[in-house]
């Protein structure tokens, strides 16, 4: 997950673990195992920052700390043939991202398009897995998540007052969709955090310290565990990154009427957003000759001539499918050990029996 000492835990214990630590902090079983089946697919993808990862450090906290209520449910409340609000009603993130993902699905299949928001949510966590989703219905889409912790300074700047700001597209093949899955910033706050856990350093210029000078010093660079202004910024990945971060505020923060940057920190209760679309092939064709089309595109790329050295072109979302069906077959997860040692200490806090011992 990050390069460093790993553990191995089995599939079925860990997602009955993470169900358990749900319900714990107050979600009922049938949520609890499906947020504990949507962050597993993350570590089964190999994404750990947003797995079991997340659970401990994020979601779990949210619930904790009163943030969060296991109880909200989403409910749309503006709604026309092609478009959708839906109010998170500070519920789970992930099934009001997958909710949503689902209106969109559905309002695109019938009208050709869909633009969802989702306001006053909580983190859905890996954005590809609810672009992907629209690409398993024969849809493209795309999906953005306004960060709620600055951790980004902008181009030319000193502070960090950007989040991390997730984005995911999505488009069906004939086989696996293709999934381009990422935050436009150098690194992520989490890298940050077990960076300095393990004592290590960061690659040089992902970050700058509170003066504006590059760092590799992890301890001089925010984590991401709440908003320090007295700690250096993760830096944009370039312009183009910069102006990606700032168009994901945008859609996903004032165009569904939630918050953004700043005020996540300094606005009481303050509410974060997501946007989902969905485009339908079809609407220009055939959605099978789009399909096709694609495909045959890719397959012009992987035969094309390889650098020295390399022994195959990939696509974005294809080693993640690889990882996860390597892990399913057999029958482990790959966790981060810290990770791991966090989660067990979290269960014992919540007076909840962990899985057996990680081999």
């Amino acid at each position: 997950m990050f390069n460093h000492e790993t553990v191995q835990v089995p599939i079925d214990a860990l997602r009955a673990y993470m169900a358990r630590l749900l319900e714990a902090v107050g979600v009922d079983a049938a949520s609890a195992k499906d947020v504990a089946d949507i962050h597993l697919e993350s570590d089964l993808r190999g994404v750990g920052v947003q797995g079991f990862n997340h659970l401990i450090n994020s979601h779990l906290q949210d619930f904790m700390a009163g943030r969060c209520d296991p109880k909200g449910k989403p409910e749309i409340v503006r709604d026309g043939p092609c478009y959708a609000l839906i109010d998170g009603h500070a519920g789970i993130g992930p099934l009001a991202a997958r909710f949503a993902t689902d209106v969109a699905i559905k309002k695109a299949k019938a009208a050709g398009c869909a633009v969802v928001g989702i306001v006053n949510s909580f983190d859905l966590f890996q954005a590809g897995l609810y672009a992907d989703r629209m690409a398993q219905a024969d849809l493209i889409g795309m999906v953005y998540s306004d960060d709620v912790v600055p951790v980004v300074h902008p181009l030319g700047g000193v502070e960090p007052n950007i989040g991390s700001n997730p984005m995911a597209w999505a488009v069906p093949t004939p086989g696996n969709p293709f999934v381009l899955d990422f935050a436009p910033c150098a690194t992520l706050p989490t890298y940050v955090r077990y960076t300095q856990r393990y004592g290590g350093t960061l690659p040089e210029g992902v970050a700058q310290d509170a003066g504006g000078k590059p760092t590799t010093d992890p301890a001089k660079v925010t984590n991401g565990a709440g908003h320090n202004g007295a700690l250096g910024a993760i830096a944009p990945s370039g312009n183009k990154g910069y102006g990606m971060l700032l168009m994901i505020d945008f859609l996903s923060g004032a165009l569904v009427g939630a918050d953004m940057g700043m005020a996540h920190v300094n606005k009481k209760d303050a509410k974060k957003g997501h946007l989902f679309i969905a485009i339908d092939p079809a609407i220009f064709g055939d959605a099978e000759t789009f399909k096709a089309s694609v495909g045959a595109r890719i397959g012009e790329i992987k035969g094309s001539k390889k650098a020295p050295g390399v022994k195959e072109i990939r696509m974005p979302g294809e080693r993640s499918y690889e990882r996860r069906d390597a892990q399913r077959a057999s029958g482990m997860v790959q966790l981060d050990r810290l990770c791991w040692e966090d989660g067990l200490k979290m269960g014992r806090k919540l007076g909840v029996t962990p899985p057996p011992p990680a081999g």
